[in-house]
């Protein structure tokens, strides 16, 4: 019965597995067992998202620099740094992240120095930060101490200051006329000097100088000055030039001023460039109202080297006048004077006042 019944159908034939797989096929599987994978895909996804995070982060600083680059830097104001010395104007420069550039130059005036006289960009100027800005720096005066120029030669002197000072306003004037001396030097060497070798400069001076005039040839001989005016008398002592001294003779006042009677050494006597003269005088036996009739007497030191002494008057509501002006080894120095109430009678010693008398009302 069952052999009835039994299929005459073909049977299918069994394909077995070969246990050397195709290389492409093999390549399918391996992909699709990794995809079927759960730890692999995992894994697969955590590196595309590193990959890209670090991409974003590289872009995003390219960006931002491109932008900065773009936009520049930051702009800034100028500031006025002239009239400021060159350590502030340094500071406030940096302050404002601008870099300065130094120049330097003479101008001539000694309180400049060391301070901004110049500066570009000007003030106010909005530019960006890290421009240079070029800064003038004063270097103050050419000459701003005296300089020592005893044992020069008087026309060295002058050619040295003239060359110093060709360009800018002059610091150091000779003040003219020189004064000359006899002395042993060499004729035209300067022996003595005012302002004094180092005194700083910060203003135009008068240079006094007092210059050798050689050894003297041949000896003054004194003029006759009886019966001159003291002050015409020692105007002329001034010029030769010899110390001199003015005494009351004793005799009783008369006239309206000062009248010479006689004089030490005699007329025509022959003397020495440092030969003292006395000249005694006659006093006046009147003036005019508001006027003060005296003596000026004065001791100065001895000076190594003659100085330039003047006698000055300043009467009030006029200008000073110069009684005389005289190369001076100092000692004792008098004159009558006959001057307005409230004048003043003052010696100087190159240029500088050492002795002060005041004329009062109640002398």
């Amino acid at each position: 019965m069952s052999a009835i019944f039994k299929s005459t159908a073909p049977k299918k034939p069994v394909r077995k597995k070969s246990t050397v797989p195709h290389t492409d096929d093999a390549a399918d599987d391996a992909l699709s067992l990794q995809e079927d994978d759960p730890i692999q895909r995992r894994y697969f996804r955590q590196s595309l998202l590193v990959i890209g995070g670090a991409f974003v982060v590289m872009l995003f600083f390219f960006l931002a620099a491109f932008f900065l680059a773009v936009r520049g830097a930051e702009r800034t104001v100028v500031p006025r740094v002239v009239g400021d010395e060159i350590t502030e104007a340094l500071a406030n420069l940096q302050a404002r992240e601008l870099y300065p550039r130094v120049q330097v130059k003479y101008t001539g005036i000694p309180a400049d120095k060391g301070q901004v006289i110049a500066q570009d960009p000007e003030p106010g100027l909005y530019v960006k930060a890290g421009r240079r800005v070029t800064i003038t720096v004063s270097k103050g005066a050419i000459l701003d101490n005296v300089e020592e120029y005893v044992g020069m030669n008087v026309e060295d002197v002058r050619s040295r200051l003239a060359t110093l000072f060709s360009t800018y306003e002059p610091l150091l004037v000779i003040q003219e006329p020189v004064t000359y001396v006899y002395n042993d030097a060499e004729s035209g060497t300067v022996l003595g000097q005012y302002p004094d070798a180092g005194t700083p400069l910060s203003q135009p001076e008068n240079l006094i100088l007092i210059v050798s005039r050689g050894k003297m040839d041949r000896p003054i001989v004194l003029p006759d000055w009886e019966d001159w005016s003291a002050e015409n008398a020692m105007r002329s002592l001034a010029r030769l030039p010899l110390p001199f001294v003015f005494e009351e003779d004793g005799r009783s006042p008369e006239g309206t001023y000062p009248r010479v009677r006689s004089q030490n050494p005699a007329p025509e006597s022959q003397v020495g460039p440092n030969r003292r003269v006395v000249l005694r005088y006659t006093p006046p036996k009147s003036w005019p109202e508001e006027y003060r009739y005296g003596l000026f007497d004065r001791t100065l030191p001895e000076y190594p080297v003659p100085v330039l002494l003047e006698a000055i008057i300043r009467e009030p509501g006029a200008a000073e006048r110069t009684l005389f002006s005289m190369p001076h080894s100092g000692g004792r120095v008098s004159f009558p004077y006959i001057v307005p109430v409230g004048s003043g009678i003052i010696l100087t010693i190159n240029g500088q006042e050492v002795e002060r008398l005041d004329v009062l009302s109640e002398e």
